[in-house]
């Protein structure tokens, strides 16, 4: 007998197995498929079915020999002892009885894994529909062979008998399971029913006339055009992402808060003192996300024309290690920045602000709850130009008062450099709605204190958009105000003779980042132009930032001023990319900020601070009102875009065509996705005695010291990376984080647990931004990764100066 290594129920051969796992686990063949065998001792694993038939049959084929005999004596002996034995448990009760006749359902169901795989791969409708009717036609000619060879086995003589017509009859009634699937609407109406997947809606905004040139007889003629947008029902959808068990789960379990820290959103004064999300515990939180993004060549002929705008939107209820999870990332419209510019926010989300009102008001009953679940957009996320635009601000920075926090004009942003400051006023509700209706009695004014219009979420009960603190640290910090301080930093090296700019360039290409920055490596960098930037994304300006003390700490001496800006520069990185804060931290963020801009001004008198500086100031009340900024920035929201521009084959009605081809896709995850994400490299056994601090292991594992476990190199959560050799962060001691070095990963039950070696913290350098640990191997811990605080793992680097290791901080521990 074989066993069924997730249900551990055994199956008397290898086909009614492999049946059980493709239609009773719902195991489809697709890249994530991980098969393993459940026979004890043995590890493998395997990701296709016919590898894991052919190892059943030439590794356990003996095992299943024995045991079919073993089973049929087990049988012979409940038959002879009648009755008697018929109120015992049954020694066969745990093998399976598989159907021999596969279910026409179960068929289908696994065609429309494969079929939503097709249009997940980002197929053009069109190909899926030409593979569909090819793989359709090739299935109706192996059942007719198939029927042909049956029938030919019966003789002349028996082809009136009853058996023959029963075969026969059976044989006809075979049908084509991609018969379901062979039109377009077919495979629609089919994905409907079994995962309900949201339908969008088109909306039109207007119509125009657009001038066109005849092909055959080049006449130019005036042709209707109708402006359109695509809408995808916010409500749908999240009725829909309910349907999950593990999103319930999550959305259940109830959030821990603590006086004086700050996790998530739910630890900000604005969340515990709104008038909805404080009083219902339930209330769904919508954080909506919005951004333009070029789908054709941004340096082609075509740049700007295909451009989009889209709204994205997140259940802050959720833990951010969920939200983050592009699946979870929600599309609720999509439309042409053209479009936008010409109707506005008003028409392009008015079905948006309609649902959410319904949410508000009537609520939304969801697959779990008997009573209505309400709900209210909680945030609302972008860069800053998008956010300005949004919340109806002017969307030039270059304008007197373009701050939507404060009313600062732009030449005093230079010399303020706190929130205290008598010279700040900040925005609120009645001094905006002053701004709004001054607009509104002189139509000719443009904007009134930088405000341009009303917001139209203005218009919902429970959001106003001066209650609105988001910020985007990816955009302010590491695209903004990191890259154009380094390149500072560098042209002041280069010129004061410490390094030319090829071994500056040299130095940054040969350092070695370790295995935890190796794909964050800078490529190339701007340095002698007059840009405020070094040509790098985001997460390329953040490596660079984090390693520039260990690449050029050996040549610039320990007081020199402009070295301790840049490290000054990276404690409030540090702060800010923390995920857990607290009071103390916050208020020293406010004075760490004051003391770079004005450190900025001294070592750079003739340069100015750029608009992104002064959104710095604002950072500490913002995580004081709605917890660490790293939960709400840009970075996981801008990685959804990579799906749309990959989708596009050809720009007509383009915005119905990604949407749909988005929704199709959701399809194949809601069937093959992983929640969990957890995956692990391959296995192997080890006595638990063998190890270093395997008697720990006994004790957290609850296992004798003679079993064996399995181990692996490496393992994969949450999409964090843990390999053997990194270094793991588990605590603080004398104000010091406590490290260990993993020395094995052992996986058990599906959950990793990591015996980790203790690491001895010396100190940490200011001089290199690192602390400088010394490895050593006596002490041993067990560690589970689920409850890790700091989730990233550490890799050992040295620096030029000494050999001396150190560990990098990305964050402010505590």
């Amino acid at each position: 007998m074989f066993k069924c290594f997730v249900c551990k129920m055994h199956h008397k051969n290898c086909s009614a197995l492999c049946q059980h796992l493709k239609f009773h686990h719902g195991l489809y063949p697709n890249k994530n498929l991980r098969l393993k065998c459940g026979e004890q001792g043995c590890l493998s694993s395997f990701c296709t079915y016919n590898g894991f038939r052919k190892h059943l049959h030439n590794v356990h084929s003996h095992y299943h020999d024995k045991h079919v005999g073993m089973e049929q004596e087990v049988a012979q002996q409940t038959h002879s002892l009648g009755d008697s034995f018929s109120d015992r448990p049954s020694t066969s009760a745990s093998v399976s009885q598989v159907p021999t006749v596969i279910s026409q359902d179960s068929l289908v169901g696994m065609c429309g894994s494969i079929v939503a795989h097709l249009q997940a791969s980002g197929l053009t409708e069109s190909a899926v529909q030409t593979i569909i009717c090819s793989v359709e036609e090739v299935v109706s000619d192996v059942q007719s062979q198939a029927r042909e060879v049956v029938l030919q086995t019966f003789s002349p003589d028996s082809k009136e008998s009853d058996i023959y017509k029963r075969v026969e009859h059976n044989l006809n009634q075979l049908d084509n399971p991609f018969s379901t699937f062979n039109t377009e609407k077919k495979r629609q109406k089919y994905y409907d029913e079994k995962w309900e997947i949201v339908e969008p809606k088109e909306f039109v905004l207007g119509v125009r006339l657009d001038t066109r040139r005849h092909r055959t007889t080049g006449v130019y003629s005036e042709t209707p055009v109708r402006d359109k947008y695509m809408y995808v029902p916010i409500l749908g959808t999240i009725h829909s992402i309910f349907k999950n068990k593990d999103i319930r789960e999550c959305f259940l379990h109830e959030k821990q808060t603590q006086a004086g820290l700050y996790k998530d959103i739910n630890d900000g004064s604005y969340f515990q003192n709104h008038p909805l999300f404080s009083q219902q515990k339930y209330a769904l939180q919508i954080l909506l996300y919005y951004d333009d993004f070029e789908t054709a060549n941004p340096l082609g002929s075509k740049k700007g024309i295909h451009k989009l705008g889209c709204i994205y939107f997140t259940i802050k209820n959720l833990p951010p290690k969920v939200n983050s999870v592009l699946m979870n990332v929600h599309l609720a419209a999509l439309f042409y920045t053209e479009d936008l510019k010409k109707y506005g926010f008003e028409e392009i989300l008015k079905p948006l602000i309609d649902d959410l009102k319904i949410l508000e008001t009537k609520g939304i009953l969801l697959p779990f709850t008997e009573e209505p679940v309400f709900g209210s957009v909680v945030q609302v996320t972008g860069d800053n130009l998008a956010l300005n635009g949004l919340l109806g601000f002017v969307e030039s920075f270059s304008a007197t008062n373009w701050c939507r926090f404060c009313l600062v004009n732009k030449e005093e942003i230079q010399s303020v450099f706190n929130e205290d400051s008598s010279d700040i006023v900040l925005r609120s509700r009645e001094l905006h709605i002053e701004h709004c209706n001054a607009l509104s009695e002189d139509p000719a004014l443009t904007s009134v204190y930088g405000v341009k219009r009303s917001c139209v979420l203005n218009s919902l009960e429970y959001f106003h958009s001066t209650d609105n603190y988001a910020v985007d640290i990816m955009h302010d910090l590491l695209e903004g105000v990191v890259q154009y301080e380094l390149k500072l930093f560098f042209q002041y090296m280069i010129k004061n003779g410490y390094i030319s700019i090829s071994t500056l360039l040299d130095r940054i290409q040969t350092f070695n980042y370790g295995f935890v920055e190796r794909k964050n490596k800078p490529s190339g960098l701007k340095i002698d132009d007059n840009s405020k930037h070094l040509g790098l994304n985001a997460i390329q300006s953040l490596c660079i930032l984090r390693n520039t003390p260990l690449i050029f700490g050996d040549i610039v001496e320990r007081d020199n001023s402009h070295w301790n800006f840049v490290l000054l520069l990276l404690q409030i990185v540090d702060i800010v990319l923390s995920p857990v804060l607290t009071d103390g931290m916050i208020c020293y963020l406010k004075h760490l900020i004051c003391d770079h801009h004005n450190m900025f001004k001294n070592l750079f008198p003739g340069r100015k601070l750029i608009p992104k500086h002064h959104l710095m100031i604002h950072y500490p009340r913002c995580i004081k009102k709605i917890g660490p900024l790293i939960h709400i920035w840009c970075m996981r929201f801008e990685a959804k875009h990579n799906f749309f521009k990959r989708a596009v084959k050809n720009f007509k009605n383009l915005t119905k065509s990604l949407v749909k081809q988005h929704q199709r896709q959701l399809a194949f995850y809601y069937e093959n996705y992983c929640f969990k994400r957890f995956q692990f490299g391959p296995l192997k056994l080890k006595r638990v005695d063998s190890m270093e601090g395997g008697h720990l292991l006994c004790e957290s594992l609850n296992v004798d010291s003679c079993v064996n476990v399995s181990t692996t190199n490496w393992v994969r959560n949450y999409g964090t990376e843990y390999q053997v050799g990194l270094f793991l962060c588990t605590g603080m001691s004398s104000d010091l984080p406590v490290f260990k070095k993993i020395c094995y990963i052992i996986i058990h039950e599906q959950h990793a647990f990591i015996i980790g070696s203790t690491v001895n913290t010396l100190y940490f350098d200011e001089h290199f931004h690192a602390y400088c640990i010394e490895e050593k191997s006596n002490e041993h811990a067990v560690i589970s990764i689920d409850q890790l605080t700091y989730v990233r793992p550490f890799d050992k680097q040295y620096s030029n100066e000494n050999e001396n290791i150190y560990m990098i901080p990305y964050c402010y521990m505590f």
